[in-house]
């Protein structure tokens, strides 16, 4: 019999590919194996899952997340759906944060979600390995990078500075703030435990507040106008 789960690690995510035709809960029992049994080599990483193979209801997928924390110390910062881009928006992303913040002289990582009524408040630039829920707001003097979705609130350069930016894998804030300026959706977000849209960064450009695609010619500009301040 083929396996019927298997792990493959691929541009800091783990893809997860199921059996299609396996009884569920039959199924559950091999990923909490697997997991078991990978548990050393993955260590307490905060990941991204990728679970291609079958389709999942929203209670599945749920159950799949918790026998992966029950069999391994891994927390699941989010889960992306089967879509051909995912894959490079996710290498996207990576690829940024490695190049632009190593060069950064503080930045903290935040290893989980952003809850409801949750406020968090930094001096330094901030990564979320995570979500920022409806009805929570993160503020950093710096930058703020989501590696999920952004559902909440969040204030980047707090502190003045409009040349700060806020990205994320989903962004559909609540509110957005980025030094003096600020930005309110005129329809409500609509958030998903699948992410669907592509990755955005918001910044501001000739005194406006604009939300484009994450690129690698938007992040050029950013930091090219940081180094003509400098």
């Amino acid at each position: 019999m083929a396996t019927p789960v298997v792990l493959k690690s691929y541009n800091g995510a783990i893809k997860l590919i199921l059996d299609p035709d396996m009884p569920f809960n039959e199924l559950l029992g091999h990923v909490r194996d697997k997991f078991y049994a990978s548990r050393n080599f993955l260590g307490n990483a905060s990941i991204i899952l990728d679970i291609e193979g079958r389709k999942l209801s929203d209670i599945e997928e749920d159950l799949i997340v918790d026998a992966v924390h029950a069999s391994s110390d891994v927390s699941v910062s989010c889960l992306v759906g089967k879509n051909e881009n995912d894959q490079e928006h996710i290498r996207k992303v990576n690829e940024m944060l490695n190049e632009r913040l190593q060069g950064s002289d503080k930045c903290m990582i935040l290893q989980s979600s952003v809850m409801n009524k949750q406020v968090i408040e930094v001096e330094e630039s901030i990564v979320i390995l995570g979500d920022v829920n409806p009805g929570s707001e993160v503020r950093s003097c710096g930058n703020i990078i989501v590696l999920g979705g952004l559902y909440g609130s969040a204030h980047a350069g707090s502190q003045g500075d409009d040349s700060c930016f806020i990205c994320a894998i989903e962004l559909e804030a609540e509110k957005m703030g980025i030094g003096e300026y600020e930005y309110v959706p005129d329809s409500k977000p609509i958030w998903s435990a699948v992410l669907k849209s592509a990755p955005k960064v918001a910044r501001i450009s000739d005194g406006q507040f604009t939300i484009s695609p994450l690129n690698r010619v938007v992040m050029e500009k950013i930091y090219d106008s940081k180094n003509l301040q400098a």
